[in-house]
């Protein structure tokens, strides 16, 4: 199988929840598509509630349904283990 990237541009999610400009992190992770299970490249742009929103749902699934999951900041640093939900 090879792997397919797909791109969600979630550009207005670059305000935090009180509708601030913030700081956008780009989180990716692998997961199998619907009907295919072709292995596909999930990647958004969220500020860094967002992140741990996501993070929090993909922690509490199940190990097949979403792997090698980055978070990286706009310089391209790895920056995923600073949030809480990926800590442990």
């Amino acid at each position: 199988m090879t792997t397919a990237v797909r791109e969600i541009n979630l550009g207005t999610l670059n305000r935090d929840r009180q509708g601030r400009y913030a700081k956008v992190f780009t989180l990716s992770y692998e997961t199998r598509a619907k009907g295919s299970g072709e292995t596909v490249k999930v990647v958004r742009h969220l500020p860094a509630s967002g992140v741990e929103t996501i993070g929090k749902v993909l922690m509490k699934a199940s190990e097949d349904v979403a792997w090698n999951i980055e978070v990286l900041d706009n310089d391209g640093n790895d920056c995923t283990f600073d949030f809480a939900y990926f800590q442990g």
